[in-house]
């Protein structure tokens, strides 16, 4: 018998997040383990008129791509998934693989290849109405050292909350953060600053993501000065980059290295131009999550965290700087302050106004 969650779950997605209304065409990617998510709002888009259709992408397969595919072709664009997602008014995406490292022994710069070649599918992705959400699978239940029972209850007290309510106590710091030129993050082997001036904080509730739970902005490309160094392993690729350091100049990475993986950042990093600067900060604020899970999709919600993402900035934000990568990393402000115009808004995970 299915979860009764997975229903609340979809409704949530169709109703809240992406409105679904008569007559939008509405396309829902998944990969293992979504297909019961995926029925469920295919049935709820159809209640409300929709024309939904669902594309299925098991991991192996994406796997056995870059296995037999000539290097010569990665380069080659999908314009028929580039139609269909232009075709599409609402895009819902399920992050339900059923082992995290199926790309784990795939080259990072054949991947990083393939993301530039994509980006375009990426970038019309987001002018629809488009939301990224996560089914629980065994591969991500490992991953955080969780029972897949356990694992379940986690996802959905994350994601089946009064979301009105987390939307009014993420509006203030919207507020802060719009009124505000300069943020410094300080904390362990952290000290850098970036202007956000004239510049769009956005409050993520449930509706591009579900968890929501943060609020962003995107900073000024070439403000960003000082070194920062993050606590929490980034995953890229099923890979883990353990103790991240980085150093900006002039809104550039400059400098960097990592205690594990550093080809893989290296091969992140270089990328293109764009994926040398910052495109995004965000300031977590969901606190039902208290635990890291390797899944970067609520990992950087946690209520005591800051993350930044190198490479492409969020239009709605007001950012500039494109990309064909977004890669954030998470650090822990405990101990640490957040300060907006000198003025300290956060100090040890707790905002000033809690």
């Amino acid at each position: 018998m299915m979860d009764p969650r997975v229903t609340e779950h979809a409704k949530l997605i169709v109703t809240y997040s992406t409105g679904v209304k008569k007559g939008d065409e509405v396309l829902i990617m998944s990969s293992d383990y979504g297909l019961d998510l995926a029925s469920e709002i295919y049935k709820e888009a159809a209640k409300l008129g929709g024309s939904p259709l669902i594309m299925m992408t098991p991991s192996e397969v994406t796997r056995a791509y870059y296995e037999v595919t000539p290097e010569e072709c990665l380069d080659i664009f999908p314009n028929h998934l580039y139609e269909l997602t232009k075709a599409s008014d609402v895009v819902v995406s399920i992050r339900s693989d059923i082992n995290t490292r199926t790309l784990g022994n795939v080259d990072s710069k054949t991947l990083t290849r393939r993301d530039k070649t994509t980006r375009k599918i990426q970038d019309e992705r987001l002018t629809k109405r488009w939301c990224l959400t996560q089914a629980p699978t065994p591969g991500f239940a490992q991953d955080a050292d969780m029972s897949l029972k356990e694992y379940e209850d986690f996802v959905y007290s994350a994601i089946l909350i009064d979301w009105t309510k987390q939307r009014g106590q993420m509006e203030r710091l919207k507020k802060a953060l719009d009124a505000a030129d300069k943020v410094q993050i300080v904390g362990e082997r952290a000290n850098l600053t970036m202007s956000i001036k004239e510049r769009n904080a956005v409050v993520g509730d449930a509706t591009h993501n579900v968890p929501g739970g943060e609020v962003y902005t995107a900073p000024v490309d070439d403000s960003a000065e000082g070194e920062i160094w993050f606590d929490l392993p980034g995953i890229r690729y099923g890979r883990e980059i353990k103790g991240i350091r980085l150093k900006f100049s002039n809104g550039e990475v400059v400098d960097y290295s990592a205690e594990t993986n550093q080809e893989t950042l290296k091969s992140i990093i270089e990328t293109d131009q764009g994926s040398r600067r910052i495109g995004e900060l965000g300031i977590g604020t969901n606190r039902g999550i208290r635990k890291f899970t390797k899944n970067i999709l609520f990992d950087e919600k946690i209520g005591d965290t800051i993350h930044l993402a190198l490479g492409n900035a969020y239009k709605d934000c007001g950012g500039v700087n494109k990309s064909a990568i977004h890669w954030d990393m998470i650090k822990t402000m405990k101990p640490g302050q957040i300060l907006l115009d000198g003025k300290t808004i956060q100090k040890d995970g707790k905002f000033a106004w809690e």
